[in-house]
């Protein structure tokens, strides 16, 4: 089912894209499930320390998911391909994919 692979170097544009995506698919939800509970009330999102509720609250809640994933993204990425790269210099990246149909 799965293939071994063996890389000398992974490019920074994969890594950030690898790390872009899974955090998209895990804040963006959160951002909703928090917008949604502001709007029906519940003091979860703010901006500038106030609370925001409402409509507005799904608004603010998806763009505080999207801001978080962009910086996590920016942040981690950059120490994620920094690491890769000094890895890379002893030896070769060993990962096992999963060959598409």
């Amino acid at each position: 089912m799965f293939t071994p692979l063996t890389i000398r170097r992974l490019s920074a544009g994969s890594v950030y894209k690898l790390i872009f995506i899974g955090l998209m698919t895990s804040m963006l939800p959160l951002g909703l499930i928090m917008g949604v509970m502001a709007w029906i009330g519940f003091d979860t999102v703010s901006w500038e320390g106030m609370p925001v509720s409402g409509p507005a609250g799904v608004v603010v809640g998806l763009m505080a998911g999207l801001w978080v994933a962009l910086s996590f993204t920016a942040m981690m990425g950059t120490f994620t391909v920094l690491g890769l790269w000094l890895y890379a210099r002893w030896r070769p990246l060993h990962l096992k994919i999963a060959p598409q149909d």
